[in-house]
């Protein structure tokens, strides 16, 4: 994980600028991308005021462009903004975090019996292949920031073999919320559910919508109590870096 120097807003005066209004050194979606990295990953902490200037400077791009970047992110639930303060990295919340694994274990249970009725052959295989070869470089003591990233491709592949393009979209959002907290949480623990892929595959293509539904729920289902943990694990991360 990159580290960033802290970006807590400071309040300065107002000069009149006499210089042409600086060009953007990035477009709109490329700095969005790069400040989604940064609030996925928790460059800036849990709850600190976000830099406007500081980070107008670093990607060399004007506050209008910022701050759509910026509200994009308001809107997926990655920042929040308060009026008159400015934009706040939203805070590592136990229950949120238990809700997203409840939403994401919902979708994915009725993504996959879609998938039981509407997917191809070919597109499983495809699949099966790519686990496969994840599996095999996990070998190579893969670190987990990466397993985590080839993990979420394979559920949002999963999840498309519903053809519905709306859950697919849900995931995406979901994954970048939890991304943090599973990475924390397959650096403590390791990764041994991720062979259980595989047997949900297997239930898809034997066309069994009851088991398939079932191993989905087993592989998503999280307790309160472990969530709280790997939480407090990763605050402890944050804090200490």
């Amino acid at each position: 994980m990159a580290r960033y120097t802290s970006l807590i807003r400071e309040d300065r005066p107002r000069v009149r600028e006499t210089n042409p209004p600086k060009r953007a050194g990035l477009t709109v979606n490329e700095l969005y991308e790069e400040l989604k990295s940064m609030a996925v990953l928790y460059t800036i902490r849990p709850g600190e005021r976000v830099n406007e200037l500081e980070l107008a400077d670093r990607f060399n791009v004007s506050r209008t462009p910022l701050r759509e970047a910026l509200n994009r992110l308001v809107a997926e639930n990655l920042l929040t903004f308060v009026p008159n303060r400015g934009f706040f990295v939203r805070e590592l919340n136990r229950q949120d975090i238990f809700d997203l694994f409840e939403l994401r274990r919902s979708i994915e249970a009725s993504a996959v019996q879609l998938a039981v009725e509407r997917a191809d052959d070919k597109d499983i295989r495809a699949l099966r292949k790519f686990w496969k070869d994840v599996m095999k470089n996990r070998a190579s003591n893969a670190p987990a920031a990466e397993l985590v990233t080839r993990d979420e491709e394979f559920h949002v592949r999963l999840v498309a073999l519903s053809g519905n393009n709306e859950m697919v979209r849900a995931m995406y959002g979901i994954n970048a919320r939890i991304h943090f907290v599973r990475w924390v949480d397959i650096e403590q623990r390791g990764h041994d559910a991720f062979a259980e892929h595989l047997d949900i595959l297997d239930a898809i293509e034997a066309r069994d919508a009851a088991r398939v539904r079932q191993l989905t729920e087993t592989h998503i289902t999280w307790r309160m109590e472990e969530i709280a943990s790997v939480v407090d694990a990763g605050v402890v991360k944050l804090f200490s870096r």
